[in-house]
């Protein structure tokens, strides 16, 4: 018998050893966010939680990562001359279809996998690739794998990467991607969205546990600050969070700007994220907007939650499988207006605790930005019931009590099956 598992079946009180996987920590993504919450929230409630992961940097939550043990794991070949904390996105940027980065990810993801010691109750992987690195780790650690899948690999759904050397590769990384995840022993996702992803590409049933949000810090915080300083006093501000690319649509947003400030003087547009901005700044001269598009990178969740407060909208056309930032936005009691193809739409009653926009989105969002703009009542309204509703159903303690039933469950099935 595991010793782990006597101690957990006997001395619940012990709490769980947890091994988290993740690609890599070197930007302030949704993602980034998600895990490093719901480790501190483990942590918090007794558990013991290291993190794996192949890069890590000071811009990555470091509010956060200082409170967590994080082992940093790097290939035997990689270049010790290089700092660390200047490999950003080392992952990340690799997913984009470059057959170099396939070549790359693969060691990074079997030696990640190796390097995670015994002694652990369960392995809970976040993001494409540690699937890979998973796997890798499950033989050794003799424990379940849950599967914490944001979103498939995009190759399940992207058929304009099977291009060139993609035609060969793709099938290649694809096939072995079905091997890793064929041993993998629970899959969670956030929403039906994602869960059908997941049905679709490995043929696997998933269950939905819908992720938190620091509630009291987004609720209480204050704009007044973040409209002085950009001169936003007079005006009525849009918003929209999250990293620029291209299944977020920041260019729904600047349309409906640009349709808005045909009729509206005063309608104000920020974007906080990070990433290259310059299509966005070229949309917005094409479009005559841009001297009302502001763009942020808040570099803490207290300065962001301040841009939150900033706002009297929060917009958000983005096509994908959650958006942690719509439930920012509602615990910070305002009004969203979130594309139907995303999956923070499906917590949202449409005009009680927000909207749900279809196709055409820059039109459609502008028809209830204008409702809401000509009644400050209804934005009112409609913001207290988005922060009460997330504050009972969507805080990170909620999450994480959820992932770690689901840990338990694991564990004790995999037990029996031994």
């Amino acid at each position: 018998m595991h010793i782990l598992h006597f101690r957990y079946l006997t001395d619940e009180g012990l709490g769980l050893r947890i091994a988290l996987l993740h690609p890599s920590l070197t930007w302030r993504g949704g993602a980034e966010r998600q895990l490093l919450n719901l480790a501190l929230e483990l942590q918090r409630t007794g558990n013991e939680v290291e993190i794996f992961t192949c890069a890590i940097n000071e811009g990555c939550y470091p509010e956060s990562t200082k409170k967590l043990k994080i082992n940093v794991i790097q290939t035997p070949n990689a270049k010790s001359t290089q700092p660390v904390a200047s490999r950003k996105r080392t992952i990340t940027t690799r997913l984009e279809g470059r057959f170099k980065g396939y070549k790359s990810d693969l060691p990074s993801m079997y030696y990640l996998g190796k390097k995670v010691p015994k002694g652990f109750d369960v392995i809970n992987n976040h993001n494409f690739p540690t699937e890979w690195a998973a796997f890798f780790a499950k033989r050794k650690l003799n424990a379940p794998i849950v599967w914490m899948c944001n979103e498939p690999p995009f190759w399940f759904s992207d058929n304009s990467k099977r291009k060139g050397l993609g035609k060969i590769n793709l099938p290649l990384f694809e096939g072995l991607d079905k091997v890793a995840v064929d041993y993998i022993d629970n899959i969670v996702v956030l929403s039906s969205i994602a869960r059908r992803r997941v049905e679709q590409a490995y043929g696997r049933s998933s269950l939905i546990v819908h992720s938190g949000v620091q509630t009291d810090l987004l609720h209480n915080a204050s704009g007044i600050e973040v409209r002085k300083k950009y001169g936003l006093e007079n005006d009525f501000v849009l918003l929209q969070v999250g990293n620029v690319a291209r299944d977020k649509r920041q260019e729904d947003s600047l349309l409906a700007l640009h349709y808005l400030s045909k009729r509206h003087d005063n309608v104000k547009l920020i974007f906080d994220g990070e990433s290259p901005s310059e299509e966005l700044i070229a949309l917005s001269r094409k479009l005559g907007v841009e001297t009302k598009v502001l763009l942020l990178h808040s570099c803490s969740d207290v300065e962001l939650a301040k841009v939150y407060a900033a706002c009297d909208v929060f917009v958000f056309p983005a096509q994908i499988t959650w958006g942690l930032a719509v439930i920012e936005a509602m615990a910070a009691s305002k009004p969203v207006v979130v594309s139907s193809k995303s999956g923070a739409s499906e917590i949202i009653q449409n005009g009680y605790n927000g909207f749900v926009i279809d196709e055409p989105n820059a039109k459609n969002m502008v028809l209830q930005i204008e409702k809401l703009m000509a009644d400050p009542e209804l934005q009112r309204k409609i913001g207290q019931n988005a922060n009460e509703f997330v504050r009972k159903n969507l805080s990170w303690e909620i999450y994480a009590k959820n992932i770690e039933i689901v840990f338990k469950k694991a564990i004790d099935s995999y037990r029996k099956d031994s």
